[in-house]
This record gives structure tokens, sequence and C-alpha cells, in this order.
């Protein structure tokens, strides 16, 4: 029976931008929300899905990563009246003891895999973190969750080779910036076309820097890309290369918008999207997820199809008709996909020799 483990910050509600002076899309509600779904179908406690309880992490944890002068800037900045890190990311007065409570979760989940009690794991925790750099926030991330994670598992655990796959919307340019020059740590993200979208970063050229080019990839979908476009590209080029660099766990930086009906973004993954994703991955390697964004009303139903996809086993249907879904969308959507596929092989064919199979 494969297991999974469920982490989950339980003072989320602290950091809330309401507290802050105004409302905005990744609040508490995006927790609560997906813990009523879980509740009301009887996850966790259906025998193979259990959800643990973590403690706070430590600023030692943080210091792997973020900067001390940008560490210390958090925490003093929420004892202050304008408690804002930039234009998208806000503070509240308890929103460091949130923050470390957040990455003891995310922390715990990865000591569930490592030590054999779980296959797989998954933090639903909040704030995101994938958009924060070494020393800067972006995108409401305040701290990078996912290599916080990472650079606490090569410490603790001494792994060798990780991986880092985003598919949320928004590419994780905070992730690369960390990790852009690092030979051990792969770092994949597929997202919108970040041309005119957020966070304006995250082409096909990007492949990281010596001594560790090729190692970041960086794919651009085009606006209404869907399940197929996404199959294509992880069967591909994600598997391919993940069979190549052999990481010893994934961590899933997993969005939830690139879903259709995500108003923030305007791609059309389904909920046979994720589970395809998840589960063919699952199947092979150990995952880490950490939920990173998402701002829709289906939030539960997607948390449930990943557990599903971790577990291999499903019972979740798509209501979605595929038919119409690509019938709504623009001619041009699968010519430019293929044209950017075609792209991302001849940069990336000196590294993984991988274009004459394309």
């Amino acid at each position: 029976m494969v297991r999974i483990g469920l982490t989950h910050n339980v003072n989320h509600n602290s950091h809330d931008p309401v507290l802050n002076g105004f409302p905005g899309p990744e609040n508490p509600q995006r927790l609560h929300q997906i813990f009523t779904y879980l509740s009301e179908n009887g996850i966790p406690g259906n025998g193979s899905c259990s959800l643990f309880n973590s403690e706070p992490a430590l600023i030692k944890d943080i210091l792997r990563v973020h900067t001390k002068k940008y560490t210390d800037l958090v925490q003093t900045s929420t004892r202050q009246s304008a408690r804002q890190l930039g234009k998208d990311t806000y503070l509240c007065d308890s929103s460091f003891e949130v923050l470390l409570h957040a990455l003891g979760c995310v922390l715990n989940a990865g000591n569930l895999v490592m030590d054999g009690t779980c296959d797989h794991s998954f933090a639903l925790v909040r704030p995101p973190g994938h958009h924060a750099g070494i020393d800067n926030s972006s995108g409401f991330c305040i701290f990078n969750n996912s290599a916080i994670l990472a650079r606490y598992l090569q410490e603790v655990y001494r792994i060798k080779k990780i991986a880092i796959l985003n598919i949320d919307a928004h590419a994780s340019d905070g992730t690369y910036s960390i990790f852009s020059a690092d030979p051990d740590v792969l770092c994949i993200s597929v997202h919108q076309d970040p041309s005119t979208f957020y966070p304006y970063s995250g082409f096909i050229k990007d492949i990281g820097v010596y001594p560790a080019l090729g190692l970041s990839i960086n794919m651009e979908m085009p606006s209404r890309s869907g399940n197929t476009e996404y199959a294509m590209f992880f069967d591909e080029v994600v598997e391919k290369v993940l069979d190549k660099f052999n990481p010893e766990i994934i961590l899933l930086e997993c969005g939830f918008d690139s879903y259709h009906k995500e108003s923030l973004a305007q791609l059309d993954l389904t909920v046979d999207g994720y589970y395809r994703i998840v589960s063919k991955l699952a199947s092979r390697w150990n995952m880490v997820c950490l939920l990173e964004g998402g701002y829709h009303e289906d939030m539960g139903l997607l948390v449930s199809t990943v557990i599903e996809g971790l577990m291999g086993k499903r019972t979740i249907q798509d209501e979605v008709d595929p038919v119409l879904l690509l019938a709504s969308r623009d001619t041009s959507t699968r010519k430019i996909f293929m044209k950017n596929l075609s792209k991302l092989a001849m940069i990336l064919d000196p590294y993984w020799e991988f274009s004459d199979t394309l």
C-alpha cells in the first residue's frame, strides 16, 4: 500500500491580506477550501493518507538559502506599520511565526519520505514560495519553500541529486535564481509564456549557468495550452531528462493556477491533466509536493486529485468535455507549442541529447 503524508501550518490564518488593510487572492480561504473538501471526502484518515503534526522551522533552516539581512528584514517588518515587502507581497503581525510553521511543515514533509514513514508527501501550506529569491520577495512569496527543503535534504540526508519541478502557471523564477549554478539540483518549470505574463522571466533560453548549464529547463506554454500539450512535454522532455539525471527525490512545486477555471492565468489543465502528471512521476520516484498558487473554487478537488495521483489509485472523474475545451481555444495554440518544444530541444540537445526524438 502506498502511504501519503500530509502536513499543514495550522496558524496560517494569521497571514491574511485583510489584516494588512486590503483583500487579495492569496488568503486563508485557499486552505480552508482545501481542508473542507478533504474532510467531506474522508481525506485524510482513509488508511493510506494521514495528517502529521509539524514543529516550526528554525532560523538556521532559512539561512541555508536566504541572506541574514533579508531574513532579518522580514522579521523586523512584521513589527512595522507599513508591512509591505513589495507591491505584491504583504506581511502581518504574526507572519514570521506563520512562515516558520509553514517551513516546519515543508521540512517535515521531506522527513516523512526520507525516513520511510511515507512514500510521498504533500505540504499544504501558505504562503507559497517559488518566486522568492535569496534576498527578495515576489508574487505573494516570502521564503522559498522548495529551495529551503532542498538545502535541508542536502545537508541532513546527504542527498546528491534533487529535482525541483514547477507546474504553477507562473515561472519558478525564485527557485531558478537560487539553483541556476548548482549541478546537483535539476530545475524544470513549465509555465505560461512569460513574455506577457508574470513574472516576465523563465524563458526557453534560460538554461542555467556554468557549472550547471542545461540543468535549468523552462518551457513556455502558449495561452490555452492544456492536457495534451502538457502530456507531450512531460513524455518527450521531463521524463527523459529525469531518467538521465536520476534524482533521489522530486520536489513538486504544485501550483493549481494552470487549471482551466483559474482567472489569473490562461491555461487549460483539467483533473485528467493533473492526475496524469503526478501519477506518472509518483510511479517511479518518491515525491514531496508543495502547495504553490491557485485561486479558484476547485482547490480541494485538485489537491485530492494529486493525492490520488500519488497513490496511483483514481476515483475522481473529469467532468470537462475535452472536445469543447479544445474547440474554444485559438487554433494557433498547438502550432506555437510545437515550435517552442522544438526550440527547447535544440537548445538543450548538447546537454541531454534528445532532439532527434522530437
